[in-house]
């Protein structure tokens, strides 16, 4: 369903209560109750039938056949196998997910590859079957395992094949770029073996890019022709196996002479819409400085949005390579490899700043950096004094010594963010780059990535600190010839570092990740070409107007793109929310996962996803936009957590949120699963110079968490319950009635706490409250600093997804609020 709502943004739906602390689905494995007969022979007749119908269009030893499962059942895809001969193999698979009655289902297609034996040896599999004589001891027939889930033999299409789950298969006479998977035998060299294909398409005059690149079991050619020309040809191939959309990659454009790629700048130039007005939001670059000359850039950076923190330094990107001045590119137009193979037009609703924060000839000493780094958002203060902000910085410390304690940098990051009111409109999102891993030898991978520390100041609790993954793997094979990726698409990128050894008190960082590019391995080394890394301008814009950019600093100017365009949408959410959005809508890769979902994972394993990847990749579409289906309540609040009583600081207020859940909908889908999503986000005040920072609520000035009320309990309960685990003081406490995937116990570090609730939908209808409540901090430890009559600002982000294309969760609230869009 299309994602064209706006967010509803709740008032009014909080209540304030005393608060007293004094001190604390599953897939089928076989389906069962099978006639054995009538299974076995109608599957024997679907597979004779689907091997005449495939050497209808051609003789051929071979076949290509589509085995379709029983409904919510696995295939046994290892089965399908022949790993000793190889007769029949194990091509590819899909799953289909679709609703019947308001309910999810799935069904699983499995290509497969047979050969003259392969068919023989399937269909001998299937009179086993049958034959009573031949059954197990326990009386089951064989090769059950295999067969009984199998509700449909057919032959298989090109359809079959293709991998592509968002993108239609082209029209049968339509001429396009195909992005040709094929199988590889030989691993140890680099010998053509796809030559006889390419001969075969050559000969049926169909063109065959000379590019090609090696996987371990997959050789990838591209190559231009019409669905029918490929049906007529590689489909009786026997190295088929996956086709795919292909990608452009920025070393075409990066390749280009100087004349032609100030061609593609000024097609872009001239389809970029400048909607920014004098109040846009502008992003805000801490960096080397830009080189604001270029066409890209020219109408969004004027020169009155220059500074530098030493005005002798000037304001232009003095970095060898330039530094600022793609940092800009990327955020304001993100990885040009995509936009400039585009045709529409695009609209900017947002400006940049830029102030010099360092000069390659006159760095700063690196206790001074947090004072610079204020200095340099007050000059930006003082050029748009009136203009909300997003402050961007990918300069950090050379390493991550301080394994996630405060520094005096990150310490002034928080500051920054946090304001000096502490709730007034003086807060800001700072987006910070979590710092490099730098790999020499493959290796090195990911070893040294998982040992890496986070890098000062992104270990702060309010920056939002951004790492890399990476879906970039192509590579040059004429240049490189051999060379393959050292990272599978979807994976932690080369450049990514981590948390992982961190105490566990400390926050989770990253909170993200985005694209920082990958690297290649060719010769036993390591290569880094522009394929493998993002698209951006260059500093030295004439002679060279398009640079490849990328690791954690290309990911960070990323993120920054993206939450300038969330406040430009939503230009009444606060910066605790835009970060609470861009975290909320984040989810992590199948790589990342390791193939599993995250409710497969024990805390421990979570941790270390979390400590690595953060939650994931941030998806814009969920951040900005709500669907009917799929809805995104956002409430932002204020409450006062501490309160002088006598001569001691004691807690105060928790907010119970009475959600206006669609009840009716709800329960009307009954056991339909649903998906919960919930994401507290606010802003603390730091507090460096207290010795016990070590532990975190020392340097923090409070902390805030969420619980849900269980089904069944009644708000009497949930209030008693909610106060009678806080008195503990036991943070790690935790309620099996709540059901939360990850748990507090995992996700109760920092300044921004996500968890995902799944179940039915009658059961989330009678979960429809919500408390957030105060734990300790120096606000109320250190009395003397008298900061507990101070309010504090927090944006809770509660989002309801159903795979129901048909039902509307998100209609049924409005009629039930009155609401402010």
């Amino acid at each position: 369903m299309p994602r064209n709502l706006e967010h509803i943004i709740l008032s009014g739906y909080v209540t304030t209560e005393s608060y007293t602390s004094p001190n604390t689905g599953r897939d089928r494995v076989i389906a069962t109750g099978r006639n054995r007969n009538t299974h076995g022979n109608v599957l024997r007749n679907q597979l004779s039938n689907a091997i005449a119908s495939f050497r209808h269009e051609v003789e051929a030893d071979l076949v290509y056949l589509e085995f379709i499962s029983e409904e919510d059942c696995l295939l046994a895809f290892d089965s399908f196998e022949d790993g000793r001969k190889g007769d029949h193999r194990f091509v590819s698979s899909k799953l289909e997910k679709y609703t019947i009655d308001g309910v999810e289902h799935k069904r699983y297609r499995a290509c497969v590859y047979l050969n003259k034996k392969g068919i023989s040896k399937f269909l001998n599999k299937i009179e086993v079957y049958l034959d009573t004589e031949k059954d197990s001891p326990s009386g089951n027939p064989r090769n059950s395992k295999l067969l009984n889930n199998i509700a449909v033999i057919q032959r298989a299409t090109l359809i079959s094949f293709w991998q592509e789950d968002e993108i239609n298969f082209p029209e049968q006479d339509e001429i396009v770029w195909w992005e040709v998977w094929l199988r590889r035998d030989i691993v140890e060299n680099d010998s053509f073996e796809d030559q006889d294909v390419v001969d075969m398409l050559v000969r049926n005059t169909i063109e065959v890019a000379e590019r090609r690149l090696l996987f371990p079991e997959h050789i990838v050619r591209l190559i231009r022709c019409s669905a029918r020309q490929l049906s007529k040809t590689i489909l009786y191939s026997d190295r088929l196996a996956e086709l795919r959309k292909p990608k452009e990659i920025a070393d075409y454009f990066t390749g280009l002479d100087g004349n032609d790629a100030n061609d593609w700048v000024k097609e872009l130039k001239n389809r970029t819409v400048n909607r920014t007005t004098d109040d846009s939001v502008v992003v805000c670059l801490l960096d080397t400085g830009v080189n604001r000359g270029h066409p890209l850039l020219q109408d969004f950076l004027p020169e009155k949005n220059m500074d530098s923190v030493k005005p002798e330094w000037g304001n232009s990107d003095n970095d060898r390579h330039g530094h600022g001045t793609p940092m800009a590119g990327t955020a304001l137009y993100g990885d040009l490899t995509d936009l400039l193979q585009e045709f529409s037009n695009i609209e900017i609703f947002y400006r940049l700043e830029s102030v010099k924060l360092i000069h390659p000839n006159n760095p700063h000493h690196p206790e001074l950096y947090g004072a610079v780094t204020e200095e340099a958002v007050a000059r930006a203060t003082i050029l748009n004094p009136k203009n909300k902000r997003v402050i961007t910085m990918a300069v950090t410390a050379t390493d991550g010594r301080d394994k996630g304690k405060p520094s005096s940098w990150s310490s002034s990051v928080d500051k920054i963010a946090f304001g000096e009111q502490g709730i007034s409109n003086d807060k800001t999102l700072f987006c910070v780059s979590g710092g490099n891993t730098k790999i020499h030898y493959p290796s090195e991978y990911p070893r040294s990535n998982l040992e890496e520390s986070i890098h000062d100041p992104a270990q702060a609790f309010n920056a939002l600190s951004v790492g890399s993954y990476t879906k970039k793997t192509i590579i040059d094979q004429e240049q490189f010839s051999g060379a393959t990726p050292l990272v599978h698409a979807g994976g932690m990128a080369p450049s990514n570092s981590t948390s992982l050894m961190w105490e566990n008190s400390w926050p989770l960082k990253p909170e993200l990740v985005m694209e920082g590019g990958n690297y290649g391995i060719h010769n036993g080394g390591i290569i880094d070409p522009d394929s493998l890394r993002l698209l951006s301008i260059g500093k030295n814009f004439r002679t060279e107007p398009l640079h490849s950019f990328g690791d954690t600093s290309g990911a960070t100017a990323l993120a920054s793109r993206y939450a300038a365009m969330l406040t430009s949408q939503y230009p009444t959410l606060w910066p605790e929310t835009i970060k609470g959005l861009l975290v909320h809508s984040a989810d992590w890769t199948s790589e990342m996962l390791c193939k599993r979902s995250i409710q497969d994972l024990n805390n421990i394993e979570q941790r270390n996803l979390l400590r690595t990847f953060g939650y994931g990749v941030p998806n814009y579409q969920k951040a900005v936009h709500s669907a009917n289906n799929s809805l995104t309540l956002i409430s932002q609040e204020q409450l006062k957590p501490f309160v002088l009583d006598g001569n001691t600081v004691k807690t105060n207020d928790m907010h119970l949120h009475n959600l206006p859940w669609p009840t009716e909908v709800l329960t009307a889908l009954f056991d339909t699963e649903v998906t919960l999503t919930a994401t507290l986000s606010y802003f603390i005040e730091p507090n460096p110079g207290n010795k016990q920072y070590s532990k975190s609520y020392y340097y923090q000035s409070h902390g805030l968490r969420l619980k849900m009320i269980d089904s069944g309990e009644s708000i009497e309960q949930f209030r008693e319950r909610v106060n009678r685990e806080a008195r503990s003081e036991v943070e790690s406490s935790s309620y099996s009635g709540e059901n939360w995937i990850i748990g507090n116990k995992v996700r109760d570090k920092g300044s921004i706490h996500k968890d995902i609730w799944k179940g039915t939908a009658a059961d989330l209808a009678t979960r429809n409250v919500v408390a957030i409540f105060p734990v300790n901090g120096w606000w109320r430890t250190r009395k003397k600093l008298m900061r507990y009559n101070n309010d504090v600002r927090y944006s809770l982000i509660l989002s309801i997804e159903s795979q129901n294309n048909d039902v509307d969760l998100y209609n049924a609230i409005i009629n039930k609020i009155d609401i402010l869009i």
